[in-house]
């Protein structure tokens, strides 16, 4: 009998231990149901536009519709009344950023022609040459330790006047002085700069002569395919880890801050070193956003041969960690140069003269731009120039009579200056456009009297056309060439007003639901990725922004000023400082 009651207590022990062993497997692995019910739902699904709550299960979206019906079909889901004051829209995408530039820049003291409100500091914009140079006076007075580099990010030379060599060394010969343009594809130094990074005259004897036009050592000013000698000895000391930590940790902090809960980077800088501290800090579960990365097909030719670069293209999956990939498929190239320097390459050239620049040589882009159209990748260009933009139109149907493609989504970036005769061919031919409308807000006025003239400054970034040709149309930053803010490039693109308060080429404005699918459903399909995020549709990632007010029924002066609230990146909620 004591037999049997032991064995029975032993078996009754092992019963509660499995059913409590059970229970909390179940617990942990059950995922919970959750209504979300917002005082606005703005989906961009047609199929539920008229819908006022989103049911969320785990990380994706499970059900969409109106409330009454959500909470009848799902009675165990839990209701989640705390966005009743607000508006709930589909995830921003910030589809085109530059982490590791934008690190570089946050953890740089900042002097630009705009205004600048980071999560640790703000800095104010000075257009004009006297106020820059007392803002450099001042920042070097200031900096602790006297042999601590002063580096600053956002000089514009249309704004801030042409700085060399002996201007920074008059500010200080003692303390290097390392001066990053806005469009980070220029660098001047002072005597000091050049000594500490190790850069000599005799260094240029390396570069090819088109490279050496763009390296002038005795002005410490390197530019576009110049910095090819000198970027991987500055990027010692801009890319060391604790500088890099300390950036990028402002960076994540500010993107969230923004609304944004996806980013992506195409042209990826290749760095194992430098991807490794992206793997760490983005990567990592509490990350409020995934990271996607493209690679750059003009970093990779530093490093392989032609023959290659397929090959390595598909070594770098590998790289990502966590919350960290790399897209498949994807590859970035390039055409002519920035539109912060004016080196984009223009049909009519520009009024002073001077020529814009191309960052890769003709032959070379039409060889790397048929391996990869050959192999399936969707090729994304870089491009500012109607002249860069001819190019991309004549290679994608050189290449789409040769190997015929559907969907190639071969994209456009950038899209600075385009000519009217360019749109059909960009329809007809399947591109589509990833436009950076902040350029008509702070180059459109100056850019009118200074470099191409009134007329191509007013058609500056022609998105009215393009959304009328129904051609898919997304929005981006290329942060730090402007604020990584998706509410700042819907307003630049819904209204197009300039610093001298004027609109800037009125008929290129696009509607304020147009701005909206450009962060949300069209950069998804930017990137290939319209099946998992851009809209509130079922199967979808959970991601959502959310807003004080509704930006397609707001006055449209103020969409930038609509406050981010917080964001909910599959299905956890983050809410904003």
């Amino acid at each position: 009998m004591l037999k049997i009651t032991v064995s029975i207590l032993t078996m009754t022990k092992f019963l509660i231990t499995l059913l409590i062993s059970l229970s909390i497997f179940l617990s942990a692995t059950q995922e919970l149901d959750r209504i979300i019910i917002p005082k606005t739902l703005i989906t961009l699904d047609a199929a539920n536009a008229n819908s006022d709550a989103v049911m969320i299960r785990g990380s994706k979206i499970f059900a969409v519709g109106q409330q009454e019906v959500l909470i009848k079909n799902f009675p165990d889901a839990e209701i989640d009344y705390s966005f009743a004051d607000d508006v709930i829209v589909p995830g921003f995408i910030e589809h085109h950023i530059h982490p590791l530039l934008a690190a570089i820049t946050m953890s740089s003291e900042i002097v630009a022609i705009d205004d600048w409100v980071l999560p640790n500091k703000k800095s104010n914009g000075v257009r004009d040459r006297p106020g820059y140079i007392k803002r450099l006076k001042e920042l070097e007075k200031n900096l602790e330790g006297a042999d601590t580099p002063l580096v600053s990010w956002g000089f514009h030379h249309y704004f801030h006047g042409k700085l060399t060599r002996d201007d920074l060394d008059k500010i200080s010969s003692d303390r290097p002085i390392l001066i990053i343009h806005r469009s980070f594809h220029e660098f001047i130094m002072n005597s000091k700069a050049l000594d500490l990074f190790g850069i000599k005259k005799e260094d240029l004897n390396k570069l090819t002569s088109a490279e050496k036009e763009l390296a002038n050592f005795e002005e410490g000013h390197f530019s576009e395919r110049g910095l090819i000698m000198v970027m991987p000895k500055i990027m010692q000391y801009l890319g060391s880890p604790q500088r890099i930590m300390k950036g990028f940790a402002v960076t994540e902090q500010y993107i969230q801050e923004q609304g944004v809960t996806l980013i992506a980077n195409p042209g990826a800088m290749y760095n194992k070193d430098i991807q490794g501290i992206k793997n760490y800090v983005l990567g990592d579960s509490d990350t409020p956003f995934r990271s996607l990365f493209i690679p750059s097909a003009l970093y990779m030719l530093e490093h392989f041969e032609i023959s290659d670069l397929l090959k390595e293209t598909e070594a770098l999956l590998k790289w990502g960690n966590g919350k960290v990939q790399y897209l498949p498929k994807q590859i970035k190239l390039f055409t002519d140069g920035a539109m912060y320097s004016q080196n984009m390459v223009l049909r009519e050239g520009y009024l002073d003269g001077h020529q814009g620049v191309w960052l890769m040589e003709a032959a070379v882009f039409d060889e790397v731009f048929e391996l990869y159209w050959d192999a399936g990748y969707q090729i994304h260009i870089h491009q500012n120039g109607d002249s860069g933009l001819d190019r991309i139109l004549d290679t994608v149907e050189k290449n789409n009579k040769r190997n015929p493609r559907s969907d190639h989504r071969t994209t456009i970036v950038h899209f600075g200056y385009s000519a009217s005769d360019q749109i059909d061919r960009i329809k007809e031919l399947g591109l589509i456009v990833s436009a950076n409308p902040y350029y008509v807000t702070v180059l459109s006025d100056l850019y009118s009297k200074v470099g191409v003239g009134y007329k191509r400054s007013q058609e500056m970034v022609r998105l009215g056309d393009v959304a009328r040709a129904n051609i898919p149309l997304s929005l981006h930053s290329d942060m730090p060439m402007a604020p990584a803010s998706p509410l700042v490039l819907m307003h630049a693109a819904v209204n197009r007003i300039n610093y001298a308060n004027k609109v800037a080429g009125p008929n290129q404005r696009i509607s304020a639901l147009n701005a909206l699918k450009g962060v949300t459903l069209n950069a998804a399909y930017t990137i290939h990725l319209e099946e998992d995020y851009g809209s509130v549709s079922v199967g979808k990632f959970a991601n959502f922004t959310v807003l004080s007010d509704n930006p397609l029924t707001i006055n449209p002066l103020k969409i930038k000023d609509i406050k981010v609230k917080g964001t909910i990146v599959e299905g956890k909620v983050f809410r904003t400082p």
